[in-house]
């Protein structure tokens, strides 16, 4: 189980940066705040680190995502993407026709989304690693996107985004590129480079920034309040934590998964390291209920999910189902005896949860995220 996340101290100033980046590494032009951390980084537990500069033979990587059992790490600079194992195993380097400059990568669970430090977020097929078209996101003010984090629970539960450019505001969009709300960069402070949306964490939902304010050596793990995108005040540094001896770097993409740690939600961040980079791996939340993905009734389906005051529930079993459902800290908030496919979850607070269905003696556990 994850240790608790305790608050840390922030200091508010502004800051410019005027070192050179490394070659190979991305950097923002100018900072825009800096945070006083306290030697509390123990309090995150560092799973993997691995230096994927080594591992791949080559430098200039940002964009990070698993995906299907694998990473996926893009070189910003070019149109390479480079796979590695869930060992962080070097497998195969590949190009997608129409794609370059990969600063990020997100996914709804069937298509991979893209951002390019434009207004465009492409749309990638994982199966052909094909290009199969754009959003064009109509931000108000600067947040382009290099950072896109996809939020399920955006528009009503119809899905989004969350994106930003270094020192801009962060915006939110809608699937069709509209534009839902703006944090402004006075009320974020941090310069973005990558993002991923947490809906897991008690007293979320978050959005996780990894953020490369000078202080510290500008790779911090920083997380934000959602929708407000106040800062909470807990905050990663890399460089005390995680960098290799020897090594320093920048933060570059983030991704969170429930998929590569068993029951175990992570952070995955690649930092742009000097002289190699970096990808790291941090404890984000564990599941209490375990084998939250086991599914051991045939044809289970729950839909919509997020759900807002009633959610389905569909096998192909006959005969009531017994429902219990779970906070994430592990209390049973709903126990109820359904027999046909609408549950009423008009009580439960927003929030993520999880749902265990027997029926006929077969039992089944899935996430459900409450709006």
């Amino acid at each position: 189980m994850m240790k608790k996340l305790l608050a840390l101290s922030i200091v508010l100033s502004l800051t410019i940066f005027t070192k050179g980046a490394a070659q190979n590494a991305e950097m923002a032009p100018t900072t825009n705040s800096s945070y006083e951390i306290e030697d509390t980084n123990e309090l995150f537990d560092l799973l993997f680190n691995y230096d994927i500069g080594a591992e791949i033979g080559a430098q200039g990587n940002a964009g990070v995502i698993f995906f299907n059992d694998q990473y996926w790490i893009s070189a910003w600079a070019s149109d390479l993407i480079h796979v590695l194992d869930s060992n962080g195993n070097f497998i195969e380097t590949f190009s997608i026709p129409g794609v370059t400059g990969t600063r990020s990568m997100t996914t709804d669970g069937t298509n991979i989304y893209i951002g390019t430090a434009s207004t465009q977020i492409l749309i990638i097929d994982p199966a052909t690693r094909t290009n199969t078209g754009a959003i064009t996101i109509s931000p108000s003010t600067d947040a382009t996107a290099r950072m896109v984090a996809y939020d399920p629970t955006l528009d009503g539960g119809n899905g989004g985004f969350w994106t930003g450019n270094f020192g801009s505001d962060i915006a939110s969009f809608d699937m069709s590129g509209n534009e839902i709300s703006v944090i402004p960069q006075s009320t974020h402070l941090t310069t973005i480079y990558g993002g991923a949306v947490d809906l897991v964490s008690p007293d979320g939902p978050f959005l996780w920034i990894h953020d490369q304010t000078a202080v510290g050596g500008g790779d911090l793990v920083v997380q934000l309040e959602l929708p407000s995108g106040n800062p909470t005040g807990v905050v990663y540094d890399y460089n005390l934590s995680g960098q290799p001896a020897g090594n320093t770097g920048i933060a570059g993409g983030l991704f969170i998964t429930d998929e590569l740690v068993q029951d175990t939600s992570v952070i995955i961040g690649v930092s742009q390291g000097t002289p190699s980079d970096q990808l790291f791996v941090l404890e984000l939340f564990e599941d209490v209920i375990a084998g939250v993905n086991d599914n051991s009734i045939a044809n289970f389906n729950l839909y919509p999910n997020p759900a807002n005051g009633i959610v389905n529930i569909q096998t192909k079993l006959s005969g009531e189902k017994s429902i219990v459902i779970y906070d994430v800290l592990g209390k049973q908030v709903l126990s109820t005896i359904l027999s046909g496919d609408e549950l009423n979850i008009s009580e439960l607070k927003a929030g993520v949860y999880m749902i265990s269905v027997t029926q006929n003696n077969a039992t089944a556990t899935k996430k459900l995220v409450v709006q």
